[in-house]
């Protein structure tokens, strides 16, 4: 395991009680700073692995927002700072953003997932909205066309993590010069055009979802769950090693 306890209060955690409330001050931020912003999710297994790989944690290293993504996340933080954080998912975030954006007249652009997905995705938005929601749209299985990007927009893209950050981190100069504001949205976009089905309420109410996850998809999630695992006692070692002094996390 790599020690990150000197690195980790640079990791910019969010909380709020209001998911709405955090998209508005996020976006609202953006547009008054005029420059790019990053925005992660950070869901336990990404947690693991930022321990055991320095470049993943470099690329986490350069959102200027971190956002808790599920149940093992917050069980994380209660153990290791004894503090609850919001479950700022970003299937349940996204829909917020876009939102935000949309009645803002925000240049919104969609990478990742497959052709019939991201097609899938665009359909469903002009459905939602009555009217072409989506500046530009592109699968993730072909190198974005990084000249249909328009400047000053929102990027939300959805190929996975870690793949997804490291993508950032790769292109970041160009984001930057852009002023791109940036999501990265995991399998938002599969869920979006109806490719995978979301958990009835009372399995989220339940927080069982992770569950649901991974009995209609396993070959998905196994790795996810197996680093799961390490729950039983990572969070315990990582609150012996007293990082609760070094977590910061950011009320919005």
């Amino acid at each position: 395991m790599i020690d990150i306890r000197q690195k980790i209060s640079q990791l910019v955690f969010v909380d709020t009680e209001s998911p709405q409330l955090i998209a508005e001050k996020i976006i609202s931020s953006w547009k008054a700073n005029k420059s790019a912003s990053i925005i992660h999710y950070m869901y336990y297994a990404s947690y693991v692995l930022m321990h055991q790989n320095r470049d993943i944690l470099r690329d986490y290293l350069l959102a200027d927002y971190i956002l808790v993504d599920g149940i093992g996340m917050q069980i994380c933080f209660k153990i290791i700072t004894g503090k609850k954080i919001a479950n700022l998912n970003g299937t349940d975030m996204s829909p917020l953003f876009i939102d935000i954006l949309h009645h803002s007249s925000v240049p919104i652009c969609f990478y990742g997932t497959t052709k019939e997905n991201i097609q899938s995705c665009n359909l469903k938005l002009n459905q939602q909205y009555g009217t072409q929601v989506l500046t530009y749209f592109q699968d993730g299985y072909s190198p974005l066309d990084l000249n249909k990007i328009p400047e000053n927009c929102a990027l939300f893209i959805g190929m996975g993590s870690p793949r997804q950050e490291q993508w950032v981190t790769e292109h970041l100069d160009w984001i930057k010069e852009k002023k791109i504001l940036v999501f990265t949205v995991g399998g938002y976009f599969d869920f979006l055009s109806g490719f995978y089905i979301r958990a009835p309420q009372w399995v989220r109410t339940i927080k069982m979802e992770w569950a649901w996850r991974t009995i209609l998809h396993p070959s998905r999630h196994y790795q996810k769950r197996l680093r799961d695992m390490s729950i039983i006692f990572l969070p315990f070692l990582h609150k012996l090693r007293k990082y609760k002094d070094y977590i910061f996390i950011k009320k919005l």
